[in-house]
């Protein structure tokens, strides 16, 4: 069994698509005018508003944000068409996640489209003179313009590939798939190491910065552990390929760089010298795997 196929047993693409209205319009007439006042080209400047108050969209705008960042956090790159791959132990917690802001999605549009003639009303008097109601989509238009939906399919395999060719082009043809999908995989794996080595190396760059007896050092968060931490426990679902070569980098660093919270990394020299310490030696011990 090849890898890729091996790999369709145990996981599946997911896409996320969100779309939102933009509340930010060219004006023309202004535009042409500014334009004019300064003896300019009208290609060389645009004049933008925002056709409602700034902050009505904010809720949605917020979630919307929330879901494409745990959807990255869950998932890793697959395919150009926006696909990304899921395992199928990371596939309840994603689904509930996603269901959850369902949940939520629709009752905050529903505010937002109830409140549409308000916002309109009250963008009236805030644009004066710049007020077009031309600019302002009816109801229905508005609804349309947001979307938020996501999808599960399965993961091709070079199997799939069925097509009545001679026995010579149909195995050439899937090797070609097969060869693509391992490539594939290999990209995905590579996001999952890269993620890992970015968050150590993160660690190990705040901590050298940081002196407590500088005032002007900016603190570092609890962030800073609580990120490590928050990979270390998505980790098993993004392992493709089952490598137990992660596996162990993931218990070394869950060892060596979550056992003491940031306020003590924060107040002790020789708890923060030696978290500075075991990261760079994982850093060092990394870079063998990755490209």
């Amino acid at each position: 069994m090849s890898t890729t196929q091996s790999l369709a047993d145990r996981a599946m693409l997911v896409r996320v698509n969100i779309r939102m209205f933009n509340p930010i319009k060219t004006d023309k007439t202004i535009t042409a005018e500014v334009a004019q006042n300064h003896g300019s080209e009208v290609t060389m400047g645009r004049y933008a508003k925002s056709i409602i108050a700034k902050g009505c969209v904010d809720s949605l705008r917020k979630l919307a944000g929330e879901i494409r960042q745990e959807h990255y956090r869950r998932t890793l790159p697959w395919s150009d068409d926006g696909s990304r791959i899921l395992t199928s132990a990371g596939y309840f917690p994603y689904a509930e996640f996603m269901r959850v802001c369902e949940s939520k999605w629709t009752p905050e549009l529903n505010k937002f489209l109830g409140n549409w003639s308000d916002y309109v009303d009250d963008a009236r008097i805030k644009l004066n003179g710049l007020f077009r109601l031309e600019d302002y989509p009816t109801p229905s238009e508005l609804a349309s313009k947001f979307e938020f939906r996501w999808g599960v399919r399965p993961l091709p395999v070079d199997t799939d590939f069925r097509v009545q060719l001679s026995a010579d082009e149909t195995a050439s043809i899937r090797a070609e798939l097969r060869s693509d999908l391992d490539a594939t995989v290999k990209a995905a794996m590579q996001d999952v190491w890269q993620r890992m080595r970015d968050v150590v190396a993160k660690m190990s760059e705040r901590l050298k910065a940081y002196d407590p007896n500088n005032p002007g050092t900016a603190p570092f968060r609890d962030s800073l552990v609580t990120n490590i931490t928050e990979l270390l426990d998505v980790l098993p679902s993004l392992n493709l390929t089952n490598d137990p070569t992660l596996d162990a980098f993931a218990r070394e660093v869950r060892t060596g760089l979550t056992s003491n919270p940031a306020t003590a990394l924060r107040d002790n020299m020789f708890t923060r010298n030696d978290a500075i310490n075991r990261a760079d030696e994982i850093l060092a011990k990394m870079s063998a795997f990755i490209a």
